[in-house]
C-alpha cells in the first residue's frame, strides 16, 4: 500500500475558491482502480491549510491517477489561486491493525 499524507496552505481566503474543482477531485479519485481512501480537508484551526490524506493499492494506480483529466483540471484550479506552501509526502507501508 502506498500512502501520501500532507498539507498545502494557502493565502487568505483562497481555498474557498477551490470548492468546486476539489469536490470533483475527490468524486472522481474515489472511483479510480486502486484507490483506497481519498480525501481533502481544511483544518480546524487554520482555515487557509489544507490537509491531504491518500492510500493507494499499488504505484501503477497512484501512476494512472497523475494523468486522469480530473487531476489536470485540478492542477488547472491550484494555478488560478495563490499558495503560500505544501508538504506532500508519500509512505510505502502495510496494515497492521485497525486501532479505531
Amino acid at each position: 500500500m502506498l500512502i501520501i499524507e500532507g498539507w498545502v496552505r494557502f493565502a487568505p481566503g483562497e481555498l474557498d475558491k477551490l470548492t468546486q474543482v476539489t469536490a470533483i477531485m475527490i468524486a472522481e479519485t474515489l472511483k479510480e482502480p486502486g484507490c483506497l481512501h481519498y480525501s481533502f480537508a481544511r483544518d480546524m484551526v487554520d482555515p487557509d491549510l489544507m490537509r491531504i490524506s491518500e492510500r493507494w493499492d499499488s504505484q501503477e494506480a497512484l501512476d494512472a491517477h497523475s494523468t486522469a483529466p480530473h487531476m489536470a483540471a485540478f492542477g488547472a484550479g491550484l494555478a488560478q489561486v495563490e499558495r503560500l506552501g505544501a508538504d506532500l509526502r508519500l509512505y510505502s507501508g502495510d496494515e497492521i491493525k485497525r486501532i479505531m
